[in-house]
């Protein structure tokens, strides 16, 4: 991408009178990503087959509005109809613009959002931030909160808090980057119910093999592939408290995952889209996003009210269904931690 292309973003089209509505001199201010990472978008959507090039009505259309404009509606909390104004187009227009860009970037989806880098780095680099052996990923789920969809009763959609809502699960790697996510399910739904219905949730004992594990919160039921805190209930042994902590210490990152992500798209803090489909387009697409800013080391700074809101979505603890599975995933987590407390001693020998 050329310094001239670049330096044109700020005159993309006088018609459409951007430069009057948003502060081109801020933009990762305005849009919460660099401009860098922005081209870089554009560049892929341009060279996709959902650019449309030979739509005569909507030809003046170019690739920068259609990526931009979706920035600013991700970005901030404003409705469809304020992005259409600000980027000179129709409300229809901008609602198709949407679309294809949601379109593109659920495409791709598959490419950014992945396991390529493979278990055994991701259990190296994982033990390296946590002192934890095996862990490949951090699982969790976070309330997206939505209108009530049309046509959809709101009792369905409820949460806990008594909001619409939408469940997004992922799973993180060391880096808060998104290995797998999944969502449309109602916020109603328990998160172990919505970890069941995820295609991950199958894969995962063959993706581990019997060696590495994901570790979640008390929501999930314990499993050899997937590990959680011990229940508290007053009588756990200091070596229990203190894998508890190390395992707690880690799986923040998730919490932190999420919290990058809404603190970028602020859009998720309330989705102004009423088709569930859309929704759940919309919700990879920012995860799409957010994994392709960190590969472009393009950070934006936590906010701290987010993390808080999502530390306050309370975990409700799961009911083993499964006595096989489950004695399996005690096993091996006693194991983790005597390994632990092994390796303490043995150092503090040394």
């Amino acid at each position: 991408m050329t310094e001239d292309r670049l330096s044109n973003l700020a005159i993309l089209s006088i018609e459409s009178n951007i430069a009057q509505t948003i502060d081109f001199d801020n933009f990762k201010g305005s849009f919460r990503v660099e401009r860098s990472t922005a081209y870089n978008i554009v560049e892929k959507f341009e060279n996709s087959i959902f650019f449309p090039r030979k739509n005569l009505n909507e030809s003046s259309v170019t690739s920068e509005n259609h990526i931009l404009s979706f920035l600013w509606f991700s970005a901030n909390k404003c409705c469809l109809r304020d992005v259409s104004e600000r980027f000179g187009v129709g409300l229809t227009t901008q609602f198709r613009i949407n679309n294809r860009v949601m379109d593109f970037l659920v495409d791709i989806s598959a490419t950014i959002i992945n396991l390529n880098e493979g278990t055994v780095n991701l259990s190296r680099e994982f033990q390296k931030v946590s002192g934890l052996p095996g862990v490949i990923g951090c699982i969790d789920g976070s309330s997206i909160p939505i209108r009530t969809p049309a046509h959809k009763l709101k009792s369905t959609y409820t949460n806990r808090h008594d909001m619409p809502s939408i469940t997004l699960q992922a799973i993180c790697d060391y880096k808060k980057k998104f290995i797998d996510v999944f969502t449309g399910a109602p916020g109603k739904i328990h998160d172990s119910r919505v970890f069941a219905l995820s295609d991950i949730s199958k894969e995962l004992p063959l993706i581990c093999e019997n060696k590495y594990h994901i570790i979640g919160d008390g929501a999930y039921s314990i499993r050899d592939w997937l590990l959680v805190p011990y229940k508290n209930y007053g009588n756990l042994t200091d070596t229990q408290i203190k894998f508890n902590k190390m395992l707690c210490g880690t799986r923040v990152l998730i919490e932190n995952s999420f919290g990058l992500l809404k603190s970028r798209f602020r859009q998720l803090l309330q989705v102004d889209i009423h088709d569930v489909d859309k929704i759940t387009k919309f919700i990879i697409s920012c995860c799409v996003l957010h994994n392709m800013c960190i590969d472009m080391e393009d950070y934006i700074e936590l906010d701290n009210e987010i993390l808080l809101t999502l530390a306050a979505e309370p975990n409700v603890y799961s009911i083993d269904s499964d006595t096989v599975l489950r004695k399996k995933g005690e096993a091996k987590r006693e194991a983790l931690k005597n390994s632990l407390q092994y390796f303490q001693c043995y150092t503090s020998d040394e």
